[in-house]
């Protein structure tokens, strides 16, 4: 009879453990969650794939992702979000959502501002600044717009409901709908971008302008709803300023913002001068010019209080008191554990994360692949994992569940590594050119890469084979190609590299568009490049993009699958005179089967002048198949760790919180949060260069077993004092 009751106890708290989900400010914070969610990987992954397709290197890729720092700094203006009120709109629709309104428009614009930019390498966009430069201009304004709204929807959150039961279940809403809203960037963005014919060695500009315009489009969502929710209902502790005060509060921000950044910049131009190349050296730099800025903007602000251009009162107010408080309602001891726990919880899984669109490209997935992948399994089992941590952490105690998602969250990474090791074993790579042979060693996904001097070739070595032996193949991957030899005193001519990298297209890679680029060789002094166009037939011709004299031209696949040759023309003026220049360029093609997941694969293959001294790159990939069942455990158990570890930890942190001091308090947990993960995550990329992805895996590993260990520390700490 008491197993009978216990068990119906049981049931019914189960029970109402999922129904709280369907509570109204569940429901308000998943859409907020999902407003949230939509612009950060726009400056992480789904920008990787776009500067990847653009042909930034991986390196500079990476470093992208110290955009998204905004998130771990934001704690330095989200005083202001707590006390300053905007004209008009906080009078009318209350502090947190005249705010919430502007950031979200903010968003918006950054969005639009890096889909109006495109990030090809050396070109040229506003003034002396490259496009490059712009998109990285352009991000960094999102990673701040983003962090802004972030401040704005957590404060609202926490100030929804004082139950700490209840937050458990908004931290989940918001969690899946956030995650939701990342997997729809991702997903939606590759596919659509996909859809439009955009692919490594096939980029396409507009496709990624449109498809960034679209993700602009889905913020609308989040400005419905904060048209349509209400101001919580908070008793805050008052300050009546004047509107002078408030004016002195936002100048402290921006003359520090100002200081800080001009500091910044200064101390930079002179750690650039030492030259120093080593990834750990350059971390460190990085973190002592950080904290000399800071310090010179400190010191700005405390001078301005001496001479009385700033009231001290309301600076302690703002930015100092919600760091007293926290620290006066732990303890010391017990508040830097805290602190302590959140800045390293998610590290394993975070700076493992920044690599995963590109460890998923190296392994020869394409976007398709890793788009519906996502689709089947990733969405479902990160709102899985977000809704069972919220019902776990309503029945159980939190510290528990928190260390559970540690476990997950870094032992979830030795399933890539075992992804890695399902392909084949590489082999060094032979390159023969002419009569030369060279000899590369590829790294364990493939890539490889060779210089030789240009001038060792003569007029009759003009073909390139390459060819290399996996383990456990039995025959060796083979490519063969044409090289285009030329010399200063040689006529005006055409370049057009191999189309498809290797001048055979397969079914598959002819139902997208195919991009054909080259170059013009020996144009005479002051000469211009006018056009370059691709004749198809006598009624259809297609003009291309000119750069200096380089040219690209994207051309329909179906239009190529009706013909086995293309003729380029290019126009030039010399000396006031118009100059055409015709090209008959052939390639084979395959209508009936798709492109071999295992073969040679070749980067751009540049023009060589062979009467100048100078190194000519190859870059190729030797391409196997890898294991799409290692592929789905690792999206699977990876969506799945992260959404329960997500849902626990956001209620952990919003559980810390004052109501006094909501957006300040739980800005500097969040940001304290990404800043460690997320700084490190800026030098994956030169991580997996020198020890590849297996050991990159490996490691991220290890960094999350020190955590068990101080998750069980934090939990004793805060148990012993509340029992006291």
């Amino acid at each position: 009879m008491e197993n009978k009751k216990r068990m119906s106890a049981e049931s019914k708290g189960w029970k109402s453990s999922f129904m709280a989900f369907l509570d109204r400010r569940a429901i308000i914070m998943l859409f907020l969650g999902f407003s949230s969610g939509i612009p950060i990987f726009l400056i992480f992954s789904t920008l990787s794939f776009w500067l990847t397709e653009a042909g930034i290197n991986r390196s500079t890729i990476t470093m992208f992702s110290w955009a998204a720092l905004a998130y771990s700094f934001k704690f330095i203006w989200a005083p202001l979000i707590d006390k300053l009120p905007l004209p008009y709109l906080t009078k009318k629709m209350g502090l947190r959502r005249s705010w919430l309104l502007i950031a979200q428009i903010l968003v918006i614009c950054a969005i639009c501002l890096m889909a109006f930019t495109n990030p090809l390498p050396n070109t040229s966009g506003f003034g002396s600044f490259s496009n490059l430069t712009i998109m990285a201009g352009a991000a960094i304004f999102l990673g701040f717009s983003s962090a802004t709204q972030d401040i704005i929807v957590d404060a609202y959150r926490i100030e929804l409901t004082e139950d700490p039961n209840v937050q458990t279940v908004l931290a989940s809403t918001y969690n899946a709908g956030y995650r939701t809203a990342t997997i729809i960037t991702q997903l939606g963005a590759l596919l659509f971008a996909a859809s439009l014919g955009t692919a490594v060695g096939n980029y396409i500009y507009e496709a990624w302008r449109t498809t960034y315009l679209l993700m602009a489009c889905l913020m609308g969502i989040g400005i419905i709803t904060t048209l349509f929710i209400h101001e919580p209902q908070v008793k805050r502790i008052q300050h009546h300023y004047q509107a002078k005060d408030y004016f002195q509060l936002f100048a402290v921000f921006v003359i520090s913002t100002i200081v800080f950044g001009i500091s910044f910049y200064q101390i930079g131009l002179i750690f650039d001068s030492f030259s120093i190349e080593d990834a750990f050296l350059s971390f460190l730099l990085l973190v002592i010019k950080f904290l000399i800025s800071i310090s010179i903007a400190v010191v700005v602000i405390l001078g301005l209080i001496k001479f009385g251009l700033i009231n001290k009162k309301i600076v302690v107010e703002t930015w100092l008191s919600p760091l007293l408080d926290f620290f006066k309602r732990y303890g010391l001891k017990v508040a830097l554990a805290i602190l302590l726990l959140i800045g390293f919880y998610r590290i394993s899984d975070v700076v493992a994360g920044v690599m995963a669109n590109l460890f998923y490209l190296d392994l020869n997935f394409d976007k398709e692949e890793i788009a519906w992948f996502n689709k089947f399994f990733a969405i479902f089992f990160v709102i899985l994992g977000g809704f069972l941590g919220g019902m776990l952490a309503q029945r159980y105690n939190v510290m528990k569940m928190m260390f559970l998602g540690a476990i997950l969250a870094s032992t979830t990474n030795l399933i890539f590594v075992g992804l890695v090791k399902s392909g084949a074993t590489m082999q060094n790579v032979q390159v023969h050119i002419g009569d030369k042979s060279y000899t590369t060693s590829p790294d364990e996904v493939g890539n490889w890469s060779l210089k030789f001097p240009s001038n060792t070739l003569t007029t009759a070595q003009n073909k390139v084979s390459i060819d290399s032996q996996p383990v456990g193949y039995t025959e060796p991957l083979k490519i063969n190609l044409p090289l285009k030899l030329f010399s200063s005193e040689s006529q005006p001519d055409i370049y057009i590299q191999a189309i498809g990298g290797d001048n055979l297209l397969y079914k598959d890679e002819l139902k997208k568009d195919v991009i054909l680029h080259g170059s013009l060789l020996n144009l005479p002094k002051n000469s211009e490049l006018k056009s370059v166009s691709i004749l198809l037939n006598s009624k259809n011709k297609i003009e291309g993009k000119i750069k200096d004299n380089d040219w690209s031209v994207i051309v329909p696949g179906n239009d190529l699958a009706k013909l086995n040759s293309i003729q380029v023309e290019a126009n030039y003026e010399a000396n006031k005179q118009l100059h055409t220049l015709t090209l008959n360029h052939t390639y084979q093609k395959q209508l009936e089967e798709n492109q071999p997941r295992y073969r040679m694969s070749l980067s751009d293959i540049p023009a060589i002048p062979i009467d100048k001294n100078i190194d000519i790159e190859l870059k190729g990939k030797v391409v196997v198949p890898y294991s799409k069942v290692w592929l789905v455990m690792g999206i699977i158990f990876d969506n799945l760790a992260s959404g329960l570890a997500g849902a626990v930890f956001i209620a952990f942190l919003s559980s810390l919180t004052s109501v006094s001091f909501t957006a300040m308090q739980y800005a500097i947990f969040s940001s304290l949060m990404l800043l460690l993960p997320k700084t490190i995550g800026g030098y994956s990329g030169t991580i997996v260069n020198h020890i590849g992805y297996s050991g990159f895996f490996t490691a991220t590993f290890l960094m999350g077993l020190p955590i068990l260990l101080l998750v069980i520390w934090v939990g004793k700490l805060l148990a012993n004092q509340s029992s006291k």
